[in-house]
């Protein structure tokens, strides 16, 4: 019985007003989400859903795989935000470990339900309908994923994978909209890293104990692109992120070759990002067009 409302795609002025609302001095999408909180608020919502997400399910167990500090913490920090500080009671924050499993979920979730009026079992239904929407939508990116890396091997064309977070990959508000711009501008085949087969993927020998989640998964997917002669890396990220200030540094190694890194904040103008995203794609031979045309002519 309940309505759920989103708030919008990540807009000027929902990035304007989460810089305002951060204290401290975070990285850009926790700033970010600082606005979307805010928008939401301000646009009458009577919960808004904050988690305090701690981990995320992985196959490797025997690793941990932590969310980072900010996104662990972040209910915690709108919550005691000047701007937002009226709204502490709307919001939801229940403590969520996937990791643990259904019955870790159902743990960590049921005294929300009971606040929401909702019982343990509907709880449960609501968890298994969510766990196979989201297996259902893995299997279509990774259907699209496999016929682009056919289409790719089949005309012997380039393709940029890009590796980084979720919503530094795909939150246009975020990145500019800078994949898009490369596929728009120079005709580039992107490939972001949830596209791609990395299940299963060894990266123990680069990093012994990749705690963090997403840290293993940019670092398969480094590794992927590195074992497939016409892939190359894009890393996104952003300034103040404490575990990618570290990732980044293993991705040479699990790749075996120079990829280009783009980091974003607060200034939105993509001139300097796509004068270094020309400069990388002309150096893998993505804009040099009359070679692929010497080449097949028998030019050397």
């Amino acid at each position: 019985g309940l309505r759920p409302m989103l708030s919008p795609e990540s807009d000027r002025g929902i990035r304007e007003s989460g810089v305002e609302a951060t204290v401290a001095e975070p990285c850009f999408p926790i700033r970010v989400a600082h606005g979307h909180v805010a928008w939401l608020a301000d646009h009458g919502a009577e919960r808004i859903f904050v988690p305090n997400q701690i981990n995320e399910e992985t196959e490797f167990p025997r690793y941990n795989s932590h969310a980072c500090p900010w996104g662990q913490t972040l209910p915690f920090v709108v919550r005691t935000a000047p701007r937002l500080r009226a709204h502490a009671d709307r919001l939801l924050m229940p403590l969520v470990r996937f990791r643990l499993g259904k019955q870790g979920l159902l743990k960590d979730l049921r005294e929300m339900a009971a606040e929401l009026g909702a019982s343990e079992a509907r709880l449960s239904a609501a968890i298994d309908r969510a766990e196979q929407a989201q297996q259902d939508f893995r299997a279509i990116l990774l259907a699209a994923g496999e016929r682009a890396l056919a289409t790719l091997e089949e005309r012997g064309e380039q393709g940029i994978v890009l590796v980084g977070r979720p919503y530094n990959m795909y939150d246009k508000g975020i990145n500019m909209d800078i994949p898009r711009k490369l596929r728009k501008y120079y005709g580039v085949n992107v490939l972001p890293l949830d596209f791609l087969p990395i299940k299963g993927i060894d990266v123990s020998d680069v990093v012994p104990n990749m705690y963090w989640n997403y840290g293993r998964k940019i670092l398969q997917a480094a590794r992927l692109a590195g074992e497939t002669r016409h892939l190359h890396l894009i890393y996104v990220t952003n300034f103040k992120c404490g575990p990618d200030s570290y990732i980044k540094h293993y991705v040479r190694e699990a790749a075996g070759r120079p990829f280009l890194t783009l980091q974003f904040d607060e200034h939105q103008n993509d001139a300097g990002h796509m004068t270094r995203c020309e400069a990388y794609l002309d150096s893998k031979g993505f804009l040099r067009w009359w070679s692929d045309a010497a080449l097949e002519c028998g030019v050397s």
